[in-house]
């Protein structure tokens, strides 16, 4: 197997470290829960989420977006101080470099894993078009109308809260698993398709019973079975009346 190289000599990314990328993946024996990277339904269930954030706009904010994505949240949404999910999973699962937060960077996989959240938050863009970013109350620098550190020249939030095919000029290519149905949804589906089924023979058995009344009455003569014949006329009339 390929190795990386020695790391040169120096200051790294946001610490003064120089020693070798370190990786024990799976291996935080005391936190089963990090021992495991997300599920494909993790991601499905975050892009189902609807509100970009949440009041306090912080890492406990519950039905956020912005807080499932990052791995603090359910991927359901719901904040849970136990959880670690998506993003901040992925890193604790590395277990070493890649799952120190200041030294995270100086592994290659950090690029990996944050371009693939980069594009979980443009498939989320595009399937939540009408979402919009908090205006006030974030944290320092969080607002949507302030500046991005550390791009110069200037730039607000609010201008990269967009897709990015049609405005920052990449796109990405990626099969977006699907939410499993629950038992909820699959109740109401039978249920639905129980009454259409119903419906459906109510229909077909309304329609033969009248089609068969139609056959009948358009058999049925016009003079009663007594006066088919004129012989048989005389024969039931009241023969005390006078003919002309």
């Amino acid at each position: 197997l390929a190795s990386l190289p020695p790391p040169a000599a120096g200051t790294r990314h946001a610490g003064t470290e120089s020693t070798p990328i370190r990786r024990n993946p799976a291996g935080n024996v005391a936190r089963p829960m990090v021992q495991k990277l997300p599920e494909p339904q993790d991601i499905a269930a975050c892009l189902e989420v609807t509100t970009f954030d949440t009041p306090p706009f912080y890492s406990t904010s519950s039905q956020s977006f912005r807080n499932t994505v990052e791995g603090y949240s359910a991927p359901e949404g719901t904040y849970d101080p136990v959880v670690r999910s998506l993003h901040n999973l992925a890193h604790l699962f590395l277990n070493g470099t890649g799952g120190t937060t200041h030294l995270s960077p100086n592994d290659p996989i950090f690029v990996l894993l944050h371009t693939f959240t980069d594009a979980i938050f443009d498939e989320w863009l595009r399937r939540h078009p009408a979402a919009v970013y908090p205006l006030e109350n974030a944290p320092i620098g969080h607002n949507r109308d302030y500046n991005m550190v550390p791009f110069w020249p200037p730039i607000t939030n609010a201008e990269m809260f967009v897709t990015a095919p049609e405005n920052l000029g990449y796109s990405y290519e990626a099969d977006w698993p699907s939410r499993p149905v629950t038992l909820t949804e699959i109740i109401t589906i039978a249920v639905v398709a129980a009454l259409i089924v119903v419906a459906v023979i109510f229909a077909i058995t309304t329609c033969a019973v009248r089609s068969k009344t139609y056959k009948m009455d358009g058999r049925q003569p016009l003079l009663g079975e007594q006066y088919q014949r004129y012989d048989d006329h005389d024969r039931h009339s009241d023969k005390t009346q006078s003919v002309v």
